[in-house]
């Protein structure tokens, strides 16, 4: 997550600076900066926020000049995210539009998946995004 420090840094901040804001210690920011502390879509959106860029911008799953990747969609891939975060907000209070980042941004991440992984993953991700999304 190097582009987490890459876009902090354009953003004039530093991660005490950072740190404050969030009333968290530096090295909070830092490990989610290096990747060694899982970081859920509620901080991405906070530090998008802080440093003024959207969250796929933030973690590097911008398409350029916003236009859609020219890969396939892969629908089947698609039906078992909905599917799966679908069943893990049944009796949640979840904001449709945070809901739906959840489901794009796994659906990014697995599409570089191979085999089995994507799975757990699928699982895994949507399980961690939810949690911080539920209302």
């Amino acid at each position: 997550m190097n582009r987490l420090k890459t876009i902090r840094k354009q953003a004039g901040m530093t991660l005490k600076g950072v740190a404050e804001k969030f009333d968290v210690t530096p090295m909070t920011i830092q490990r989610f900066e290096k990747g060694t502390r899982n970081i859920s879509l509620k901080w991405l959106e906070k530090l998008a926020g802080l440093y003024g860029v959207t969250v796929p911008e933030l973690i590097g799953e911008e398409p350029p000049e916003g236009k859609m990747p020219e890969t396939a969609l892969n629908p089947e891939l698609l039906e078992e995210i909905v599917t799966y975060a679908m069943f893990r907000c049944k009796g949640q209070n979840v904001d449709p539009k945070k809901l739906s980042k959840v489901i794009c941004l796994t659906y990014a991440r697995c599409l570089q998946i191979e085999g089995k992984q994507k799975t757990a993953q699928i699982k895994e991700k949507v399980d961690d995004m939810i949690a911080c999304v539920a209302a």
